[in-house]
């Protein structure tokens, strides 16, 4: 009897054993592709992630290149713009504009002169500090609006232009504009000129029978 009792016993043991067996190897191949998936996983993330990389770079390089083209074309729209300066030219007038007092004398050296006036902005009320200076024996004169470069007047008295239709573009010649612009009013004593070689206005006034000085508006802000 006791000898039956232990066969039992050992028949149980081993068929539990036998079914923790095979529990043990039915969670095996999920716990492994479990694992391979995990790895797959993390092994994906970073060719993603250099995916990711590779696009921002390749966008961050299209567009430098983009701007490198915008920036050519616009120098070059810039240089077409100009092609009517000659050799004759003094100074380029469109490219005082806004220009400091401090910039404006690198290149026509300290006023001689100063003059502090109040601007009004047009179409309003209201008067702001303003300032004029005067170079070289009062050849050129810059009003500074807050600082920046509104207004110039530029005598050519000194050239001897004849004031007629032959010779007074001689003068836009000398300020960097172009002379093949129609005028927008023509007087005895004055021609006016808009919208001319980057600048909004210009205005030759005569003395006598010659050009006596330019009148120029810088940029329709200070109009």
């Amino acid at each position: 009897m006791k000898k039956s009792i232990i066969l039992l016993g050992c028949a149980v043991l081993l068929t539990i054993s036998a079914c923790s067996k095979d529990d043990k190897t039915k969670d095996q191949p999920a716990t492994s592709e479990a694992k391979a998936e995990n790895e797959k996983n993390e092994s994906s993330k970073p060719a993603a992630s250099n995916e990711k990389k590779e696009a921002e770079e390749t966008t961050a390089a299209n567009n430098e290149e983009n701007t490198s083209e915008e920036n050519a074309a616009n120098e070059e729209q810039t240089e077409e713009e100009k092609n009517y300066l000659t050799s004759h030219h003094q100074f380029v007038a469109s490219e005082l504009t806004n220009l400091s007092e401090k910039e404006v004398s690198k290149l026509w050296g300290k006023p001689i002169r100063t003059e502090e006036i109040k601007f009004r902005y047009s179409g309003t009320t209201d008067f702001v500090p303003a300032v004029v200076h005067y170079y070289q024996n009062e050849k050129y004169a810059v009003t500074f609006v807050e600082g920046k470069a509104a207004r110039l007047v530029y005598s050519v008295i000194d050239e001897e232009i004849i004031f007629d239709d032959d010779d007074k573009t001689k003068a836009l010649e000398l300020a960097g504009l172009p002379t093949d612009v129609e005028e927008t009013t023509d007087t005895d004593t004055a021609v006016v000129w808009n919208d001319i070689g980057g600048v909004y206005e210009v205005t030759m006034f005569s003395k006598g029978d010659f050009a006596d000085y330019l009148y120029i508006i810088l940029d329709e802000s200070y109009k």
